[in-house]
C-alpha cells in the first residue's frame, strides 16, 4: 500500500468512535478548486503525497543508497464558535496517524491551524523519510 492510504487508513481507525467525524477517500480540492474540507467540515481529507528522492552515496560495490522524503497534508475544518468538545483528542489521534508508516528514519507530524470566517482550518502535514 502507498503512504497516503496507509495515512488515509489508519485515520480512519483512529476516529472510529468519533462519530461525528468522517474520512473520505476523495482529494481535498474539486474541480472548481474549492476546498471540499471547507464544504464539508469535520470530514477529513488526505491530499496526495509530494516525494523526493535523492542519492545519499554510493557504495564501493558501485550501489547506490537513496533518501525518499514524503511530505503527505490532511485538512480538516470545524466551525470556531461551536467546535466539538473532543477536538484535541481527535487532533491527537490524526496526527498519530503517522506510526501506521514503518521502516523510516524520521516519521513526524504536525499541525497548524487558521481561523477565516468562522471556521477553523487545521492543517496536518506528514514527513516520512526512508533509506534504501
Amino acid at each position: 500500500m502507498s503512504i497516503v492510504s496507509d495515512i488515509r487508513t489508519q485515520i480512519t481507525t483512529n476516529l472510529a468512535s468519533y462519530t461525528a467525524f468522517k474520512v473520505s477517500s476523495e482529494l481535498p480540492f474539486d474541480s472548481s478548486g474549492i476546498p471540499l474540507y471547507v464544504k464539508n467540515m469535520k470530514t477529513v481529507y488526505v491530499d496526495d503525497a509530494l516525494e523526493s528522492k535523492v542519492q545519499l552515496y554510493r557504495t564501493l560495490d558501485q550501489g547506490e543508497v537513496y533518501q525518499t522524503d514524503t511530505v503527505v497534508n490532511a485538512f480538516l475544518c470545524v466551525d470556531a464558535k461551536n467546535q466539538p468538545n473532543n477536538i484535541d483528542t481527535v487532533i491527537a489521534n490524526i496526527l498519530n496517524a503517522r506510526t501506521a508508516i514503518t521502516g523510516t528514519q524520521v516519521n513526524e507530524s504536525s499541525v497548524e491551524s487558521e481561523i477565516e470566517d468562522d471556521v477553523i482550518t487545521y492543517t496536518f502535514e506528514y514527513n516520512i523519510t526512508k533509506i534504501s
